[in-house]
């Protein structure tokens, strides 16, 4: 489950007017392609994730659904960045399948909602 629907709702855009804004930004991300990211029939690139992220100004976790909260602080984001990379390093190498990464990903995020890496 993303926020991308819910955040977009709260912000009172319409899909085309998102997309139009991001555009405006110079950020090509379709209409289309924000429906079916909020329907989660397709799945943003990472870089996607961030520029939605950065347009509503929130961290990415919270976008995409694994964390409760909006924003990093800057040791939780040097913390998701760096596995992050890491993970995608490792998922890219040994091929496992989105849905795993995504499990670990949230694993982790949950894991630093709980306070286990302060």
């Amino acid at each position: 489950m993303n926020r991308i629907k819910e955040l977009r709702k709260k912000a009172d855009i319409s899909i085309d007017q998102l997309s139009l804004e991001l555009k405006e930004k110079g950020i090509n991300i379709s209409a289309s392609a924000i429906s079916k990211y909020e329907r989660e029939q397709r799945k943003p690139k990472p870089e996607t994730w961030r520029a939605l992220a950065d347009y509503f100004d929130v961290s990415v976790p919270y976008l995409r659904g694994a964390t409760t909260y909006e924003i990093l602080d800057l040791n939780e984001k040097g913390i998701y960045g760096y596995v992050t990379e890491a993970m995608d390093r490792a998922f890219n190498d040994y091929a496992f399948l989105p849905e795993t990464k995504e499990r670990v990903l949230k694993a982790i995020a949950y894991s630093i909602d709980d306070g286990e890496f302060n």
